[in-house]
């Protein structure tokens, strides 16, 4: 069975060079993975703006990578999903004659022609995932192409329960299923002795963002950092790297709080449970409608350590309590607030996060996810 998997997007957004793309953890690669565990042939394709012809890459133990570049951005004016090169593409598929496509991120203004494509010319089932967050309705006029193109879809695999409105409003509900994404390892991912400084964290990139809507915003948790220093002599451990990167380190500086920020970089996957199991609390600087466990892989990943999560709340109307963690005022002094007053109450942290641990090892596992896929793309093959 030969599977082809489409993550068509460059890395302007991140600032990932080529080798770092190949090189670094993916959820991307780990579906590669899990198809060859299955004795299938994988291919992944994807973008990169630096390239002007195309790369082809064997990648150890997953599969065959294949690089595009970009033939022209439209809309204009997107930091991401706005790439295309449909010549390109669609040759390829053509020359590969795939048994299924999965496409990676619905919400790319290049899924409308590829879903037609598919169903029309390749007559393949194709399957495609949500990797984020739902959008307001006006981000929703904006995506209604791809939105109206999930009716070509066979499944719709999500981890974001408010999408569900979605599938409800386009009678997609038969099609919808909810998957952990990305999820983790536990034997990697497990609890484990903890430190007693106030240690706060943040893992994941680092993007030049102000708003925690659609993104996440580390450049934010050094404002709340500020004020939260007026409180608790506490500490920011910031993991990962990206376009933001340089302007953090600057912005640290000129708030005079670099003495409390240490920038670690990307690390390895391996060594992040160290630094998760020796903070107090993770911080998820984006807008989040609940913590659920099943999206977001530094969610996951705190959470299946015995560390809790903070993230920041999509309304006003939202409680500060979610279903395994807690949702932060958008305004900076509140949220300041808030965390201080989480820090003084280290019992409810601990009972919050094993209770979310206890849920990721049973529900969020690699080997769930992967099971999961299976059933759905075999599924889809014996029709």
């Amino acid at each position: 069975m030969r599977v082809v998997t489409l993550l068509l997007h460059d890395e302007r957004f991140s600032g990932w060079s080529i080798n770092e793309k190949l090189r670094r953890l993916h959820f991307s690669k780990q579906y590669l993975k899990f198809c060859k565990s299955f004795g299938w042939e994988p291919y992944l394709y994807c973008f990169h703006q630096s390239l002007r012809e195309k790369h082809v890459y064997e990648a150890d133990g997953l599969g065959v990578i294949k690089i595009f570049p970009v033939e022209f951005r439209f809309p204009p004016l997107l930091r991401f999903g706005n790439d295309h090169n449909p010549k390109a593409l669609l040759r390829e598929l053509t020359s590969d004659g795939p048994d299924l496509i999965h496409f990676h991120q619905y919400y790319m203004f290049s899924f409308p022609y590829i879903a037609e494509f598919v169903k029309k010319r390749l007559k393949c089932p194709l399957t495609a995932q949500l990797h984020g967050y739902h959008q307001r309705w006006i981000r929703r006029l904006f995506y209604m192409p791809s939105l109206l193109s999930l009716k070509m879809a066979d499944r719709v695999f999500y981890s974001y329960e408010p999408e569900n409105s979605v599938y409800r409003n386009f009678n997609l509900l038969d099609k919808a299923v909810l998957v952990p994404m990305p999820s983790i390892d536990p034997k990697i991912f497990k609890p484990g002795r903890k430190d007693d400084e106030l240690n706060l964290l943040y893992v994941g990139r680092v993007p030049l963002s102000l708003s925690t809507y659609g993104d996440k915003s580390p450049v934010l948790l050094l404002h709340l950092l500020r004020r939260l220093l007026r409180y608790k002599d506490v500490k920011l451990t910031i993991v990962g790297d990206g376009a933001g990167l340089p302007y953090c380190k600057h912005l640290a500086s000129k708030l005079e709080i670099e003495g409390n920020v240490d920038f670690k970089g990307y690390l390895p996957h391996s060594v992040l449970p160290e630094f998760y199991r020796n903070s107090m609390l993770t911080l998820v600087p984006m807008e989040l409608d609940d913590i659920d466990g099943y999206f977001d892989g530094a969610i996951q990943e705190s959470l299946a350590c015995g560390t809790t999560v903070a993230a920041f709340k999509s309304s006003s109307r939202k409680p500060s309590e979610g279903s395994l963690g807690f949702l932060l005022p958008k305004n900076i002094k509140d949220a300041a607030a808030e965390v201080s007053k989480l820090l003084d109450e280290p019992e409810i942290l601990d009972k919050m996060a094993t209770k979310g641990s206890r849920f990721v090892h049973c529900h969020c596992t690699e080997e769930k996810l992967k099971q999961k896929l299976r059933f759905e793309w075999e599924g889809l093959m014996r029709r």
